[in-house]
């Protein structure tokens, strides 16, 4: 997780890079700090691309807020295991656009 170097353009790149890192890093404050942001982070964006990653990014955030067993729950449900997927390809995304 330490590889991960910031320079994204995309405000969604950045908050699920730390979203997915507060995930991992099992604090729950961290957590519910980075759940909020990625659902405060504004659904209007420029670029249609963009709009549709920080929508994408607001209904995994949605869906992780719900959990009751966030950190028990780890990518060991597909549905946990889908949401750490998607947040890698959110904070992933930039470098492979460019």
């Amino acid at each position: 997780m330490q590889a991960f170097v910031r320079h994204h353009p995309s405000l969604a790149g950045r908050l699920a890079e730390d979203l997915l890192k507060a995930w991992l890093s099992a604090d729950t404050v961290k957590i519910q700090t980075e759940l909020e942001r990625s659902l405060a982070a504004p659904s209007d964006a420029r670029d249609t691309g963009e709009q549709e990653r920080r929508q994408l990014l607001q209904a995994v955030a949605n869906r992780m807020r719900n959990r009751p067993d966030l950190i028990g729950s780890r990518g060991q449900t597909p549905e946990m295991s889908m949401c750490a997927h998607l947040l890698f390809s959110l904070s992933i995304g930039d470098r492979l656009r460019n």
